[in-house]
């Protein structure tokens, strides 16, 4: 029988590396066969981690020798032998337990999200009202935060503000720089008729803190005067240029946004308001929803305050003179609602009508602000009577910029 050094594997190291193997496993606590160690303790798996080890011919993730080196080699030292002292190289129970626990929490978390996106898709693709929500609710959100910030400023003794060398001051009045107008778009007098565009409805235009800006050097200012405004609007398609689809044509209303980028603001510049939003509306106008028919928008008095109603004919604008209860006031609420139809409504409209705009609002509609729950269901009931199937979206808006006072401007 061959003695144990004359092995084929430990002869090739020799008798020096021999002993400095077993010296460098001795001091790191590793050998290789665990009945050296006594019984394996329960719920230690770091040891049946060591043993897998020992059967796969590696004695750690540093030790790669090869197990004959260690053959018949009997540990000398009984207490650092002993199972208990041997540095575990896995995990114990509770470890995996913790961890797998740890795991199973994050797993419910992104399950429960991924099923939140999946019915948030599910919603937008049955239901035919969701673009025409979303637009309702940024107008919503944009209207809110609306603003005059007016001050106090000298007038003479006929409600004039210093415009010349001889002006005479009289007394202090209210006074501001921006606009918040709102009214029938369309007929005599409507906000957007000298603009020539085809629209039903009211149309709403402001000012708003929006930092929005065409200008690097500006980004990053939140608090920028943007020009706001929504009107609903009858027309072809226009995204597309016509050498894509040429002779195809999407006849149908919309919902338009204004939105003036800060350093193309000409509020200060222009000193009536037809004049300022004829010029915020020569700029292309990105289309917010399809298949809005009708917006309607009537500033109000606060809840509770019972005084003559600011706009009884839906007419706003604190620039007009003629209206001192109004001039340079913005209203605490506005009451806005928003008429769409669906997909397959507004194809067959397209079909039947063609270039000409369906009269889906009646013309006396909308013209006395004590009637507008009135008109708004006469509208529903003629709606569907014509089985088009629409929706109506309402809602009350505040206005937290409002320094509403009773008193008219001197």
């Amino acid at each position: 029988m061959r003695s144990f050094f004359q092995h084929p594997k430990v002869s090739s190291i020799g008798i020096d590396e021999f002993r400095n193997a077993s010296f460098r496993a001795k001091s790191r606590n590793r050998y290789p066969f665990p009945h050296h160690f006594g019984p394996i303790p329960p719920l230690r798996l770091g040891k049946v981690f060591f043993l897998s080890k020992v059967l796969s011919l590696g004695f750690g993730r540093n030790d790669r020798r090869p197990y004959s080196v260690y053959l018949n080699r009997k540990c000398s030292d009984e207490q650092r032998c002993r199972a208990g002292s041997l540095a575990p190289d896995g995990f114990t129970l509770i470890e995996v337990l913790v961890t797998l626990a740890m795991l199973l929490v994050i797993l419910i978390a992104v399950l429960q999200f991924m099923t939140d996106i999946d019915r948030a898709w599910k919603s937008a693709a049955t239901d035919p009202f969701a673009e025409a929500q979303d637009a309702f609710s940024a107008v919503a959100q944009n209207l809110a935060a609306a603003t005059l910030d007016p001050y106090e400023d000298y007038a003479d003794s006929g409600g004039a503000f210093r415009t010349g060398a001889t002006f005479v001051p009289d007394h202090l009045a209210r006074r501001s720089d921006l606009d918040f107008v709102c009214g029938p778009s369309a007929g005599a007098g409507g906000l957007l008729t000298a603009s020539g565009r085809t629209t039903a409805g009211d149309g709403v235009f402001f000012l708003a803190p929006q930092g929005y800006t065409q200008t690097y050097a500006h980004e990053g200012m939140e608090r920028l005067l943007n020009a706001m405004g929504y009107f609903v609007e009858f027309g072809d398609d226009g995204s597309a240029p016509a050498f894509i689809l040429p002779g195809v044509h999407d006849w149908r209303w919309r919902l338009k946004q204004v939105r003036q980028p800060a350093e193309s603001l000409q509020i200060f510049a222009l000193a009536t308001s037809s004049a300022w939003i004829e010029q915020a509306v020569q700029a292309p106008t990105p289309v917010l929803a399809q298949n809005v028919v009708a917006l309607i928008v009537l500033p109000e008095r606060a809840a509770g305050d019972s005084g003559t109603p600011p706009a009884s004919d839906f007419r706003y604008d604190s620039r007009d003179t003629g209206h001192a209860l109004t001039l340079h006031q913005l209203p605490p609420r506005v009451r806005v609602a928003l008429v769409a139809v669906d997909e397959p409504s507004a194809q067959l409209l397209a079909g039947r009508y063609g270039s000409n705009p369906p009269p889906l609002v009646p013309g006396g509609l909308f013209q006395r602000a004590a009637q507008l729950d009135a008109d708004l269901a006469s509208l529903d009931s003629g709606l569907t009577a014509q089985k088009i199937g629409h929706r109506i979206f309402q809602r009350e808006i505040l206005l937290p910029a409002a320094a509403w006072s009773n008193a008219a401007a001197p």
